[in-house]
């Protein structure tokens, strides 16, 4: 719908005095086939890529004067496989105006407030007073530098006006964005500009294909030696030497992000945004998990397990009763216990006794403690078992009429595990041979002095609760309830190892902002014959150890433990995770 706005214009005189200000009128939208005001988004697929293009070119501010200004957003977003898409950002309309428009582009990776506020001048010209605007542009020191500048010239039928040429941006899964910020003026030429009155400004903003080259150069290749520092080489190390770039220390020019393809073993640059970048790339050797134990500056003493643990704790070794041996478990807001394994993102419960790798799912991409992501929720929502009015439900597998099967390698199978296993089956096997088999436990001792019965009329408590409420978290298990499996749940301790306790914590590296199971037993509850229940500790969406009984449905994370004689790459880091070679 075309909008009529007041415009410029000379001011009409005569020899003795000023008489009056005529009045312009030109419509002055254009609109990005709608986004902005209008809700739509311009797209545009190259390369496999879809390059969404949003905002307004804008001005159809009022009163506008020569020398007016305006201020317009575009953000162009990049969805797909990480390609390198080069494009141009364009306009095409008409401008029936009597005078060209000039603009200036800038462009950052940041969403910036950025204004135009104007001022009326008055002044003189051959005896007439004239009027015209002077304005200021809010945080423009912050848009970096101009990458383009031109005219859009005035037209009769729609014309195709490139206002950046051969942009650069890599797609990614989640969509890489870019801002452009385009400075619009209507130029004050010191002259009668009443022609424009009624005329036309209108069009679109998207992008076309470019076939520009990258034009990437690396400056720089350095080699992590054995003391840690790194030695520039003429040369990017061969495949086989289990080199692995170190993408956090890595830089590039451009605000470009380097990574490495090891099946291809070439350097990709992500957030690419302009030609000429230059990088200095780094290497680091292969670790094994023992290169990683002493690097992990690991406490002795034990933290104080009835308080959470909101901030990052660090490290601490413990007897691992499980395996033997020690073991070394993360806690708190911890930042170096990522892994990247399987096309997913886990975060490291602990390294084992025998020296495998405990890894909880943590979703497709790695985000920061706290954050709640869509992809971060466990894989699947099932009840734990289908049946509540027995506590051989609380079993992972369990047989009727027994406080746990004679051999756990029998009964039937809980709900969790027959819905966990078919997700490992779909989406982990074919990586089985660096999945250690785990040992998972399933504690199903009663508190002390209680015991057992399938459906007693009284209520009754299973050790993990004790455990809790005395704060005294352990890695040993009764021999009955030790499961050997490729994937599991975690246990209540490992949450209280890790920081977890009754309280919310929403800073530890377990919070996900979603109830989970956990494998650990919590209590039979008995109020009448038609009122009971047995319950499974879950991680609750606040991030504290609480109870439910087992038919509600609540998130599985799966567990699972990678082999003691992998080579790991990277620092462990969101940036940087471990990666098995």
């Amino acid at each position: 719908m075309e909008k009529k706005n007041q415009k410029l214009t000379i001011i009409v005189g005569c020899l003795l005095l000023v008489i009056s200000v005529s009045l312009a009128y030109f419509v002055g939208s254009v609109l990005i086939n709608g986004t902005g005001s209008r809700g739509n988004v311009t797209t545009a697929r190259i390369n496999g890529s879809v390059l969404s293009v949003e905002g307004i070119l804008e001005f159809n501010d009022t009163n506008i004067l020569p020398g007016h200004k305006s201020v317009s957003s575009i953000k162009v977003t990049a969805t797909g496989e990480p390609v390198l898409i080069p494009y141009n950002l364009i306009w095409k309309g008409t401008n029936n105006l009597g005078t060209k428009l000039n603009y200036t582009v800038y462009k950052t990776t940041e969403n910036i407030n950025v204004s135009a506020t104007c001022e009326e001048k008055r002044g003189n010209l051959n005896g007439y007073t004239v009027l015209s605007e002077e304005c200021t542009i809010t945080n423009l020191n912050n848009l970096g530098n101009i990458i383009s500048s031109g005219s859009i010239n005035t037209s009769t039928s729609e014309t195709k006006v490139t206002i950046s040429s051969d942009e650069f941006i890599t797609s990614s899964k989640s969509g890489e964005i870019v801002y452009y910020y385009v400075i619009l003026e209507y130029p004050n030429l010191n002259e009668d500009q009443s022609s424009d009155m009624g005329g036309t400004f209108e069009g679109e903003v998207t992008v076309e294909e470019s076939h520009a080259s990258a034009d990437i150069n690396i400056l720089g290749v350095y080699l992590e030696q054995s003391d840690g520092t790194y030695k520039q080489v003429d040369n990017v190390p061969n495949k086989e030497s289990n080199y692995t770039l170190n993408e956090s220390k890595s830089t590039c020019t451009n605000n470009a992000k380097p990574r490495w393809n090891r099946e291809e073993w070439a350097l990709e640059v992500g957030s690419l945004s302009q030609s000429g970048t230059e990088c200095n790339i780094y290497f680091d050797g292969s670790k094994t998990i023992t290169d990683i134990i002493p690097t992990l500056n690991a406490k002795t003493e034990s933290p104080d397990f009835s308080q959470i643990a909101t901030t990052d704790e660090g490290v601490y070794a413990v007897s691992d009763g499980m395996y033997g041996g020690t073991s070394y478990y993360w806690r708190g807001a911890t930042t170096t216990n990522y892994v990247r394994f399987g096309g997913y993102c886990w975060r490291i419960i602990r390294i084992n006794g025998d020296g495998t790798i405990r890894l909880i799912y943590d979703g497709t991409t790695c985000h920061n403690n706290g954050e709640i992501t869509t992809d971060s929720i466990a894989v699947e929502n099932v009840a734990y078992n289908l049946n509540y009015n027995k506590s051989e439900y609380a079993g992972w597998t369990y047989t009727e009429g027994l406080q746990r099967p004679t051999n756990n390698n029998e009964g039937t199978p809980s709900n969790a595990k027959t819905k966990l296993e078919e997700w490992y089956n779909t989406n982990l096997k074919s990586q089985e041979t660096k999945i250690a088999d785990g040992k998972y436990c399933n504690d199903r001792n009663t508190k002390s002095g209680q015991s057992w019965a399938s459906a007693p009329s009284s209520t009754f408590y299973y050790a993990p609760l004790e455990r809790r409420e005395a704060a005294n978290p352990t890695l040993s298990c009764p021999s009955l309830d030790t499961y050997t499996l490729k994937v599991g749940l975690i246990t209540s301790d490992e949450v209280m190892y890790a920081g977890g306790k009754a309280a919310d914590n929403k800073q530890y590296y377990l919070y996900n902002g979603q109830n989970y199971w956990t494998m650990s037993p919590d209590y039979w509850y008995y109020y009448s014959s038609s009122n009971l229940n047995i319950n499974v500790f879950h991680v609750h969406l606040s991030g504290y150890l609480s109870d439910w009984g087992v038919t509600y449905t609540y998130g599985v994370r799966p567990v699972i433990n990678l082999n003691a004689n992998i080579n790991l790459s990277g620092n462990g880091t969101m940036n940087d995770p471990y990666e098995v070679i």
